[in-house]
Order: structure tokens, then sequence, then C-alpha cells
């Protein structure tokens, strides 16, 4: 079965830019993503420094542009003074948000140290629940100081990196609207929190850029941003798509519905800022986005619930989360892409929850790694796409269901596209929703093509996914298709395609 569908692209109509920083990572101290992930020490596959060069590899071709850390929830209670100093002098401590013990062997010099091998900027996120405004201070004194005879300037002189760090992009706090987090608040309570944090971070260093806590929830994010919209530039929102009874469906659905909140959340934005006058602009940082299924918390209804004893063993929940991945999720990823290619002026930042093993697209073993199906759609687009969101007009009469999004339906063909001024290039990215359908689509392009390269990201069965034992079952096919006869591309049911070309 076929359906026809018609994408009109004129490379002149352009959105805006398209903010680099979307493209970010996040790495939190959470089952294995950074003892065992990022951070190995003795593994055959680790540089000396206990880097895992493999996992390097692979996230050097997603090319992340920023780099979360130390959390998500574990950020709630993390003292970074445990983490500086020779490492085996640093103290073990008990992590109350994943019930774990944390030896502090990775700490802020070393994170710092990775992201400068990935080419990423570092993105600390504060502990506004067992923390002080004294202690984020500190913390940004120690990184960005340049004042010699200051003690925690002093420290990091003595260290490895005695030049001044130049953190840019601090989080205050992270998901306090939730009773699993340390320090769980009222919207009031924190917006007045974090208006005061945030007045003191930009008095120390006036180049701190600061991200306030928002939520799935209109009048938590009003709260924020009424009360300390001058003291932030991003509105942080958290996205998680979860498999219901129809799993393809719904997890499809999830990146629209996501869509959905962005536009209400800035429209929030546009508001505070003219109510208080604030000139600069305030936008969305979704600095937690990916599908999470499989091993979503679940606790074990015969043992004490997490709200007394915490996400952990007590609770039945394995808090590794290491998430296995199949075609449908990717096909969520590359949808994902598109809802931020759509938005470039209200989201200027995203990092992806997480980058290795713990809900990830990069999966570490003994021997070795996995890249799932969701590595796929972020590394051809850190390849491909381009600097300017393009504006497209799709038409179809084709639908799929879309359960609990707004209609119940989506268009069965989902496109993006973006624009490379400088090289005079289209990039254009579609999702072909059906599950059984294939599309036939004409590209009705303003302009004549050049040659055209195109990948594809597809196999027969939806469900199917990358493992230890099928590494490459599934992974990005290419095709130099030439100066196109016609622009007439034919779609694989449930498939990922792109193509490029210069105009």
């Amino acid at each position: 079965m076929t359906y026809k569908a018609e994408v009109l692209v004129d490379p002149r109509r352009l959105r805006g830019r398209i903010d680099p920083l979307i493209y970010g990572q996040f790495i939190e101290h959470i089952g294995r993503v950074i003892y065992g992930g990022v951070y190995d020490p003795g593994s055959p596959n680790s540089d000396k420094k206990g880097y895992r060069l493999d996992v390097i590899e692979a996230a050097k071709a997603l090319k992340p542009s920023v780099l979360r850390w130390p959390g998500g929830n574990f950020a709630s209670g993390y003292h970074w003074r445990d983490g500086i100093g020779e490492t085996r002098n640093r103290p073990r401590r008990r992590d109350l948000a994943w019930g774990a013990i944390d030896d502090n062997s990775f700490g802020t010099e070393e994170f710092l140290e990775y992201c400068r091998i990935l080419g990423a900027e570092p993105y600390l996120n504060l502990n506004m629940g067992t923390g002080s405004v004294d202690e984020a201070l500190r913390w940004l004194e120690y990184c960005n100081g340049e004042e010699g005879g200051i003690p925690e300037v002093n420290e990091r002189m003595r260290g490895p990196h005695g030049e001044p760090h130049g953190v840019k992009y601090w989080g205050l706090g992270n998901e306090v609207y939730g009773w699993w987090q340390h320090g769980h608040t009222t919207a009031q309570q924190y917006a007045e929190q974090a208006r005061e944090w945030g007045k003191l971070m930009r008095w120390q260093d006036s180049r701190a850029r600061l991200i306030g806590v928002g939520a799935n929830d209109p009048d938590w994010n009003w709260t924020v941003l009424k009360t300390a919209g001058r003291s932030i530039d991003y509105l942080s929102l958290h996205f998680y798509w979860h498999a219901k009874d129809d799993a393809y469906s719904s997890t499809l659905a999830g990146p629209p519905a996501s869509e959905q909140e962005i536009i209400t959340a800035y429209g929030m934005c546009l508001g505070a800022r003219k109510l208080m006058g604030v000139e600069r602009p305030i936008t969305i940082c979704v600095d937690e986005w990916g599908v999470w299924s499989k091993t979503a918390v679940q606790a074990d209804p015969s043992k004490p619930s997490p709200m007394e004893v915490g996400f952990s063993a007590r609770s039945g929940i394995d808090t590794r989360f290491e998430e296995p991945y199949d075609l449908k999720d990717a096909l969520a990823v590359a949808s994902w892409l598109h809802v931020m290619w759509r938005h470039p002026e209200k989201v200027t930042m995203a990092t992806q929850a997480q980058m290795v093993n713990a809900i990830a697209p990069i999966h570490t073993t003994k021997t070795g790694l996995v890249k799932h199906t969701i590595w796929w759609p972020l590394a051809m687009a850190r390849e491909q796409a381009g600097s300017h969101s393009l504006i497209l007009v799709t038409r179809t009469g084709a639908e799929v269901e879309a359960p609990g999004l707004t209609g119940e339906h989506l268009p069965a063909l989902d496109a993006g596209g973006t624009f490379d001024p400088e090289k005079s290039q289209v990039h254009l990215s579609f999702v072909n929703r059906s599950r059984v359908e294939e599309c036939e689509l004409t590209i009705d392009l303003m302009g004549q093509p050049g040659p055209m390269d195109s990948t594809t990201l597809w196999h027969e069965d939806p469900f199917a996914g990358n493992t230890e034992k099928e590494p490459e079952l599934i992974v990005a096919k290419r095709a130099n298709i030439g100066v196109p006869k016609s622009m007439k591309l034919i779609l694989n049911p449930h498939s990922h395609t792109t193509v490029t070309f210069q105009v």
C-alpha cells in the first residue's frame, strides 16, 4: 500500500538560525553512565586517565555542543568539594537520589577535561537541595575566578588545570517540583530562591547564563518566570516519551505532544519579559529528553513505596535504566529534531538524557560498545543539518493514530528541513510514521538541485534493535542519487530518510 505526499521547499524561506546548543548531551551519576561509561579506569578500552576511548569516538560523532553534569536528581545532593583534589583523598559519599555509593573519583576537573576532549561547552547543575548559595558561589569562583588570593582560585591553580575554565552555563536546581527531589518545594518558594541565587551568581560573574527549573505545569512555569525572570536566561523542560498500549503509535506521538508544551511555555517567557521589562531573551532549555519505556521507573508493589525509601533497590527499582532501543524509538528521536528545528527561536539549548548506558544512544560492554538505533538520527543530523531552519509546507491526506495527542491523529509524513547558506545546501529529513504504508513523496523545489545524497534508517520490523550480539542490525545506509531526473522519493514504511543537495 502507498500514500502520496508533497513537500514544498523554498531555500529563501527561513525560520531563523538554529542554536547549535540544541545538540547537547547529559551525563549523571546514575547506573553506569559515569563509572563504566564515560569513565572506566582499568578497562582495556580506556586511556591512562580512565576515559573510555570507544565512548569518546562514538560521542564525538554526535558532536555534542554542550554537556550537562552532575545531574539530574544526583545534583540535588552533590557537594562539589568532594570531587576535587587528589583522587585518593576524596571521600566516599552515599547518594540518596539513586541509592548508591559514589567514590567521587570523577569530579569537576575530570568532567571539564572530558568537555574539552569532546569539544562541548560545560553545563554545571547547582545543588539547590542540600546545598547553599555560598557553596554555589564558591564553585563558580573555583571554575571561573581570576583573582589570586581567593581560596577557591588558589585551589584550582594547584590542580591539573590552573587557568580559569570559563564555565558559562549553570542550572539553578533540578526538578524541585517533584517529591523525589532533595529539597522538593513549591513554585513560589523555588522562584524566590532562584531569583536570589541567580542575582548573586550574576553579581559574581556577569558572563554566567542561568537555567531555571520549569515543569510540564503552566502554573509552575508562570510563577517561576514572573518571580525569577530577571535572574534566568532559560526555562528548563524535561520530556520523556513512554510506550503505552499501542507502543508504536504512542511513542511517535510523544514529540508532537512536547511541541505543544514548548509553544505554551515560550508564550509565558514572552509574557514574563513584557511584565518585567526584561529586554534579553528568555528561551527554553530542554535539558532532559528521550524515549524511556522498558526501564521506566516502576516500583515493586510488594516493597516499600519510592516515596518512603527513594528510587532504589529497596523499592524494587533497577536504577541502571539500561534501555534497549528499537527502530520506532529512532523515528521518535528524528521527529524530535524536527520539532526543535521548527522552533529555533524557542528552543535554544537541549541535552539528551543520557549519553551512555542509562536511557542512552551508546551502550558499553566489557569488550566494546553498541550504538543503539537512536544514535543514528543524531549522528545523521550532526553531519548533514544546516545552520538555519527551513519553512516547509507538507501536503498529505494520510494520517496515523496518535494516542493521547489532541485530535488523536497525526499526518503520516513528518518533515523537517535546514539550510546552510555558506554551502547553499538544503537538508531535508522525513519520518514516514505509517507502520504499513510506503510514501510516494514529491519534492516541489524552488530552484535547481545539484547532486543528491540520501541516507535511510530502516528495517522491516519497527521493533527490531541493535544488541551486543547484533550491533549493526540497523544502521543508516547511504546512497548517491546524482542529479535527480525526478524529485520523487519512495519512503519505506516506518522509516527515517534524509536527502541533501545544493541549489
